[in-house]
């Protein structure tokens, strides 16, 4: 069940922390969800230019839910075999720990040999031990670094990553987030985050350039969603031309649109612009 005040956006928080990633498939089903496959795509490519201290490069997912982009980065299953598994009769039945077992197994049978190291890092509990658990993520933190500073445990984590990603997860947190992190990551850093069109990347992109990385949009944009109402699709479009941006053929016909920033530092060895970067990722 979702809900939302006609200005606002509509609230899933109830299928985020679930013992298992069920609920968040069958309600986002129906909306045309598909934000985490575009990323595991352009994170994939990212990851093979991008330059990496490690035999195998280590990414930060930036509110990781129950580990859905490293599932994707991490094996060959994409996105449309995930909605298949988790709505499927057989699979609802199941107990939660059958489940677990079930996906542990999956994503063995189908790792990809050359896979990237992911740190997940959400707030919500069940969702990231849920992750761990079935290999999605090789390590998950709780911190909510919107009012704290990093854990010891999660320092320690930060001082290898190579890569941050977000696909969702920008209007949950902030710059506070990003300074958090960017204070205990490598300097070499890469960031790559998908940001809803509803919502303002800049104060992000100026946190990150005090960090030493510079930060360019791709010229196109992605769909995350459908609208679940006309009260939501009218919201967005406000909101979207309260920035001054044109609602039209995006979320004038229906989609939530993201825009991807790519932050690097100012002396990366990789020179191309984003949109020559992933001209063939998609």
């Amino acid at each position: 069940m979702t809900h939302h005040d006609p200005l606002q956006k509509a609230d899933f928080g109830a299928i985020y922390d679930q013992p298992d990633p069920r609920a968040y498939f069958s309600t986002l089903q129906p909306f045309g969800y598909v934000i985490p496959q575009y990323g595991a795509d352009a994170f994939t490519r990212l990851l093979s230019v991008l330059p990496i201290r490690d035999v195998s490069p280590t990414v930060l997912d930036v509110c990781s839910s129950y580990g859905i982009v490293g599932t994707l980065l991490r094996s060959d299953l994409r996105l449309s075999d995930l909605y298949a598994h988790y709505t499927d009769p057989t699979t609802s039945a199941q107990s939660p720990q059958t489940l677990r077992e079930a996906d542990r197994k999956l994503i063995a049978e189908r790792a990809k040999g050359a896979a990237p190291r992911v740190v997940g890092l959400d707030v919500a509990p069940n969702a990231v031990a849920y992750g761990v658990e079935i290999g999605a993520i090789d390590a998950g933190v709780t911190d909510n670094l919107e009012t704290d500073d990093p854990s010891g445990r999660l320092t320690e984590l930060l001082a290898g990553v190579d890569l941050i990603t977000t696909t969702g997860g920008v209007g949950y947190v902030t710059e506070r987030t990003f300074d958090r992190l960017l204070r205990s990551c490598p300097k070499d850093v890469w960031v790559a985050a998908f940001c809803l069109r509803t919502y303002d990347y800049h104060p992000i992109a100026t946190t990150l350039a005090r960090h030493g990385l510079r930060t360019e949009r791709m010229s196109r944009t992605f769909p995350q969603r459908r609208f679940t109402d006309e009260d939501e699709r009218q919201w967005a479009i406000s909101r979207v031309r309260e920035r001054g941006l044109d609602p039209e053929g995006k979320e004038a016909d229906g989609y939530y649109h993201a825009d991807l920033y790519l932050s690097r530092p100012l002396d990366a060895t990789e020179t191309r612009h984003v949109d020559a970067l992933l001209a063939d990722a998609f």
